[in-house]
């Protein structure tokens, strides 16, 4: 079976709405590839994990993707803030 073309576009866009679901409340990259990868958005894979971190923080740098929770290992939430902020 051949593998689908991942559409980055339109599963950035799914993120988003996840995001902004959440509101006010902020979320981590984890709980956001939890949810693509249950609806059956994205294979939850360590390398499609990595591309979509890739792609959600390009799209922060460009305004178009919300702020996201950072968790160290100290367990103290940081909010990773847009670069253009």
């Amino acid at each position: 079976m051949a593998r689908e073309r991942v559409r980055w576009p339109s599963v950035v866009d799914r993120a988003r709405e996840i995001v902004n679901g959440y509101a006010p409340m902020k979320v981590t990259l984890r709980q956001v590839m939890y949810r693509l990868a249950s609806e059956g958005t994205l294979p939850h894979t360590a390398p499609m994990y990595r591309r979509l971190s890739a792609q959600l923080a390009k799209a922060r740098r460009e305004g178009r993707f919300p702020d996201l929770i950072q968790r160290w290992s100290s367990g103290i939430p940081t909010v990773v803030p847009s670069p253009l902020a």
